[in-house]
């Protein structure tokens, strides 16, 4: 089954409500490791806090090295973001902001990304996202999926897969810590 697929099939169990618990939080502290195929790979650091009940500020640090070159990557995201319920246990996300590339090879970059997609939980301690999310930057459009399993209310991992049409599939997993 191709990515793309994948993505459509989680989006549409994410809507129809056969998710069953409570929601998500948006106030969180993350880290974890990144995969670009054969390209670059690296660690990223998230955090996320809510203003109210729908809005939230979120920021991104990336800091990788490209598998051929040496050259070092670093990608800095601030966006605002907002969520509202589309059942009892998932929320349509949508998210906007700065982003920031900078590399040792002479690509240097600023622009905006934006963000839209499904966030929800599939049982007590699973949850589960699909996102596509645009780049100016890189005049690119990545779609995500991403399972989260959580041991309890402020503790949990997660993995990711990804497809973005400047840089190939990506993986990534993280453990995050909400509060």
């Amino acid at each position: 089954m191709s990515l793309k697929k994948l993505f459509i099939a989680t989006s549409i169990a994410l809507s129809s409500g056969l998710v069953m618990a409570n929601g998500v939080s948006y106030d969180y502290l993350q880290g974890g490791i990144q995969d670009y195929d054969d390209n670059f790979d690296g660690l990223e650091f998230e955090g996320s806090m809510s203003f109210n009940q729908n809005w939230y500020g979120k920021a991104e640090l990336f800091k990788g090295e490209t598998d051929n070159f040496d050259i070092d990557v670093d990608r800095i995201r601030l966006n605002v973001g907002f969520h509202t319920p589309i059942n009892n246990a998932v929320d349509f996300v949508a998210e906007a902001g700065y982003e920031n590339y900078d590399t040792d090879g002479g690509f240097d970059d600023s622009g905006f990304n934006a963000l839209a997609g499904l966030r929800g939980m599939a049982s007590q301690n699973f949850e589960l996202g699909g996102y596509a999310q645009y780049s100016d930057v890189l005049e690119s459009t990545d779609l995500i999926l991403e399972g989260r399993y959580h041991f309890n209310r402020n503790m949990s991992v997660g993995v990711e897969i990804g497809n973005d049409d400047e840089l190939d599939n990506h993986f990534g997993a993280n453990f995050r810590y909400s509060f």
